[in-house]
């Protein structure tokens, strides 16, 4: 469900509006509670090794962190570099917490 918005971009001439696409919040919220649910599954079902939830249930939190910074902080629609400078430490610390946790 996108709709696109008309932004006027301060780089570009006067009057001249740029196409932007716009994710519904409903959308990401319906994602993010199908990714809470498949956590909470995961959490209960027994017979999965903990050494292999663990990992998964790591990777599923900085999906969801990295959603709400990006969507409901709107960092998605703001320069690129602003996402990164997000998203590239948080993967990093995951990332890490993996290697320790091995």
């Amino acid at each position: 469900m996108q709709r696109t918005v008309f932004v006027a971009k301060t780089d570009a001439p006067a009057g001249h509006a740029q196409p932007h696409h716009y994710t519904s919040p409903l959308v990401v919220f319906l994602v993010l509670t199908i990714v809470t649910l498949v956590e909470i599954a995961l959490a209960v079902v027994p017979g999965i090794p903990h050494e292999a939830v663990v990992p998964v249930l790591l990777a599923l939190s900085f999906v969801k962190a990295s959603l709400v910074a990006l969507y409901y902080m709107h960092l998605r629609y703001e320069k690129p570099i602003y996402g990164l400078i997000f998203v590239t430490p948080a993967a990093f610390a995951v990332f890490l917490i993996l290697v320790l946790l091995t």
